[in-house]
């Protein structure tokens, strides 16, 4: 089946072909063939005239936590946290302790819904529900089939919540590698919880079980807090990232979230081990615990995630980018986020996928986000950044693999009202058992 998307412009910052005005897109079999200004309609089976709608590839969230779908709204804590460790205490450690199986599944699909209705289809997700862990990995691969989306998923391993938690979750993830670890759509990588909540026996351990895996790599949030460094040097490490380094658990496919409070060293073992290191500037704002340094993301070439806070690409790139700009003095040059999210995003995902995700060049998967835009001054090649992180909304239609997933802003093969529904009603649940747990270890 070959179908011709006509007369759309087609935004592809960092693709071979970067603009087109009046474009074509060919795709066979979930796969882009064609793009630019040439007629491809003697090709096709089906034509689609887009009517001069706005062309995307569709987006990636390098880093995810989708179990937090159900936070929006929650009631504040009792004890009013002051820092860090004491968001995690108050907060994010007692929900994900109250998330059921039930729960998990609708904060799964209330976050997948999210993305999607974003013109995101690809979502890195570090996942977390200490009371619910064997299969909690399984039912999120099995939603995100149901979007029709690719997922990477992990396991949040620590020893907070005791040995046994600590065995199950790494039993999950080894589990979900060796039933993923061939497959196209769904990539599993190994989840770590920040390494103050490890003691360096329970990351010998993981190290030593994820060595016999294949095309391994863990996905772990790293030096978010100065907590997370002061823990490694009383523990008789550098940094957070020699710890990890130095315990044989640095690769080319790890993921180190935020580095915020890198060490001068941090940034060269990052770059000689290849892993990659995704920033989240509207999470790292919320929480007030800096800001990684422009050095650091244009270095190590950084992706771009929301560690939890939205399912919406283009306003965590343009959040971002004022956020940041805010510390700036005139005329100070600035991070590009519009290159975190359409070229270190896409250079992410397909080396983890090993597959061409994330950009409109022949040979990638036909991921699009379509949006129904009128711009009210002139949209071209030497603009597109404005326009596309402070112009466009929500995307009208969005295709993954060569399929429409939402056509004319419905959902083709999911019920949204349901699943809306259901994270109201599970919400309120977790919600009271959280309460429960309030100043419960």
């Amino acid at each position: 089946m070959k179908t011709l998307l006509t007369n759309c412009r087609i935004v592809n910052p960092y693709g071979e072909i970067k603009f087109v005005e009046n474009g074509s897109i060919l795709i066979a079999d979930g796969i882009i063939k064609e793009i630019g200004k040439i007629d491809f309609g003697v090709l096709a089976d089906e034509v689609i005239d887009l009517k001069g709608k706005t062309v995307l590839p569709g987006m990636i969230n390098a880093h995810a936590h989708l179990y937090s779908a159900l936070a929006v709204g929650m009631p504040f804590p009792k004890g009013n946290p002051t820092n860090f460790t004491e968001i995690l205490e108050q907060v994010w450690w007692i929900l994900d302790r109250a998330l059921d199986e039930e729960s998990t599944k609708a904060s799964f699909e209330s976050g997948l819904l999210d993305h999607l209705r974003h013109g995101v289809t690809t979502v890195i997700d570090h996942h977390s529900s200490q009371n619910y862990v064997s299969g909690s990995l399984q039912l999120l691969a099995d939603i995100a089939k149901q979007f029709g989306m690719n997922i990477s998923s992990a396991f949040e391993m620590t020893d907070r919540n005791g040995i046994q938690t600590f065995q199950e979750s790494l039993e999950e993830n080894i589990r979900f590698h060796n039933t993923y670890e061939k497959s196209e759509t769904v990539r599993p990588l190994i989840g770590l919880h920040a390494s103050f909540t490890f003691s360096d026996e329970s990351l010998q351990h993981i190290a030593d079980k994820v060595k016999h895996l294949s095309n391994w790599g863990i996905h772990v949030h790293t030096a978010e807090d100065k907590v997370d460094q002061i823990d490694a040097k009383k523990r008789g490490y550098v940094s957070v990232i020699q710890r990890l380094d130095s315990l044989g658990l640095l690769n080319e496919n790890s993921l180190v979230i935020h580095g915020i409070h890198f060490q001068p060293n941090d940034l060269e073992i990052v770059k000689e081990s290849g892993a990659m290191l995704v920033h989240n500037p509207s999470s790292n704002a919320n929480n007030r615990v800096g800001m990684t340094s422009s050095e650091i993301v244009e270095t190590l070439k950084a992706g771009l995630g929301t560690d939890g806070m939205q399912g919406n690409m283009l306003a965590e790139a343009k959040e971002g980018t004022l956020i940041r700009s805010s510390h700036l003095a005139g005329g100070a040059s600035s991070v590009n986020y519009a290159e975190l999210l359409f070229k270190n995003n896409p250079d992410i995902a397909t080396k983890l996928f090993n597959r061409k995700i994330g950009k409109l060049d022949p040979g990638y998967s036909a991921d699009l986000a379509i949006f129904d835009y009128h711009p009210r001054t002139k949209f071209h090649a030497g603009n597109w950044i404005g326009h596309t992180l402070f112009g466009l909304d929500k995307p009208c239609d969005v295709m993954t693999g060569g399929q429409f997933r939402i056509r004319d802003y419905d959902f083709t093969e999911i019920s949204e009202i349901n699943i809306l529904n259901n994270a109201q009603n599970q919400s309120t649940k977790l919600w009271k058992r959280m309460e429960a747990l309030e100043g419960k270890k």
